[in-house]
């Protein structure tokens, strides 16, 4: 099989015949069982994009398990991307695991080759400067071409300052991660402060026109408002004015968790939602939003945000343990397979 990015990747026989493929979405499940003295298993599953919402549920396939040592302190591979490149998806692990008092570990772990078929590598980019530390608790990615970008918040009041940090990852072993801010301060380079006000976890990054948008995703109410994307300036880091999800009908989307986003990348470019249960949206208008008057980069906006999309449920997808909630599925991205 080649994997070709934005053309259809194809299966040539002795006949020449064609084949197109499909989209896929990738996501990564929490420790496995929570045995702290057996390292930490952490479920790899793939499953089939709807074309158009479906009321049943969506079947997903186990591709494989990434295995990490017991010292592992933050090992959930929150944040999950499509190198447009090479085809093949990377995870990077959260800053930081849930409570005020709870230290930040300086570990920076990406994982590549966790899609089909799977081949994942493990790698710790260098820090640099060599103080440096992600900030907050969640964390979302994407690639732009071979650069790995992370997004990482912080929602809860109770855990700190509400907000969000974007960060660079080269992709050279063992690669460097640096904070994208154009006069970060020590405090936000150290991350007890984010560089934004404004909390996200899901980034979407548009390699079909590079250079032209990234989007970043939050659908938790935790941080006090509701479920809303950002669009994302890659060269400062800043988040602008929010635009608001709503549901077809209008309405506010009403819900409530971690999420993931991602663009297809390929052919009539689609932006899909992610919700840590399972629920895969599709996201539309936010084009029109993205020129919106009020949506500056780095500005606050006004109370009722500053543009609006809307977001349809296309299904969701039937993985083990999350309607329970005994494990979140917080990663999220797409391959043409």
């Amino acid at each position: 099989m080649l994997h070709i990015w934005n053309v259809p990747k194809i299966l040539t026989g002795f006949n020449k015949e064609k084949i197109l493929m499909a989209l896929y979405g990738y996501t990564i499940g929490e420790d496995r069982d929570g045995n702290a003295n057996n390292g930490k298993q952490l479920d790899v599953y793939r499953f089939l994009i709807p074309s158009a919402p479906t009321t049943s549920p969506i079947a997903p396939t186990l591709v494989g398990t990434v295995n990490l040592p017991a010292n592992a302190t933050t090992a959930d591979l929150e944040g999950l991307g499509t190198n447009p490149i090479t085809g093949r998806v990377g995870a990077v692990n959260e800053a930081r695991v849930t409570g005020p008092t709870t230290p930040i570990d300086p570990t920076v772990t990406v994982v590549n080759n966790v899609d089909q078929p799977f081949a994942s590598a493990t790698t710790s980019p260098t820090r640099t400067p060599s103080d440096l530390r992600r900030f907050g608790f969640e964390s979302g990615a994407d690639f732009a071409g071979n650069t790995l970008y992370n997004i990482s918040g912080n929602p809860n009041p109770a855990n700190g300052p509400v907000g969000s940090s974007l960060y660079r990852i080269t992709t050279a072993n063992p690669g460097t991660i640096n904070l994208v801010a154009a006069a970060p301060t020590a405090a936000q380079r150290q991350g007890t402060q984010p560089t934004n006000p404004q909390y996200a976890d899901g980034l979407a990054i548009d390699n079909l026109n590079p250079g032209s948008r990234a989007l970043a995703s939050d659908f938790t109410t935790r941080d006090g408002d509701g479920a809303q994307l950002y669009k994302v300036d890659l060269l400062t880091g800043q988040l602008s004015a929010p635009i608001a999800l709503r549901t077809p009908s209008g309405e506010a989307l009403n819900v409530n968790g971690d999420s993931g986003l991602s663009f297809t990348n390929f052919g009539s470019q689609r932006l899909i939602g992610w919700l840590e249960s399972g629920a895969v949206y599709e996201i539309t208008g936010y084009q029109d939003e993205l020129a919106a008057s009020g949506l500056g980069l780095g500005s606050t906006g006004g109370t009722n945000g500053a543009g609006f999309a809307t977001a349809t449920l296309l299904g969701t997808v039937n993985l083990p343990s999350a309607a329970s909630g005994a494990i979140d599925y917080e990663g999220f991205t797409i391959v043409n397979e």
